[in-house]
């Protein structure tokens, strides 16, 4: 079935019962953490989601502000390149701690390194 637009450009009519699945509503029903290891520690899965929908499987993911590593561990999970950055101490040994403990996977053949920029930088950048 077609349909007219108001200025006259025609499309595809589409039912929802024609559709697969549900579609993504939008108030998202993710839960935080109830005892984060960094305060603005976000959910897993909600990550996962963003960037899932957001990026393809070996695209570069840039968190800037990296803090507990959560975006580090959904990309490396999901495929896709990642690159953390986060001038705290605290965060990067957080998101060193967090993508040490997930499985195998991330070092069989990728490594991360810190990069410590201190001379030229006020931050810390950790890759």
């Amino acid at each position: 079935m077609i349909e007219w637009s108001a200025n006259g450009v025609p499309r595809r009519k589409i039912f929802a019962d024609e559709q697969k699945g549900k579609k993504m509503q939008d108030i998202w029903d993710f839960k935080d953490y109830q005892y984060p290891v960094y305060p603005t520690e976000k959910n897993l899965d909600l990550l996962k989601h963003i960037v899932q929908t957001s990026s393809n499987e070996g695209s570069v993911v840039l968190d800037f502000f990296c803090g507990s590593g959560t975006t580090l561990c959904a990309a490396q999970e999901l495929g896709r390149k990642w690159i953390g950055i986060d001038q705290s101490e605290q965060a990067i040994q957080v998101a060193k701690n967090k993508l040490s403990r997930m499985q195998d996977t991330l070092f069989e053949e990728h490594k991360f390194t810190v990069i410590n920029l201190e001379n030229d930088f006020e931050g810390k950048i950790a890759i």
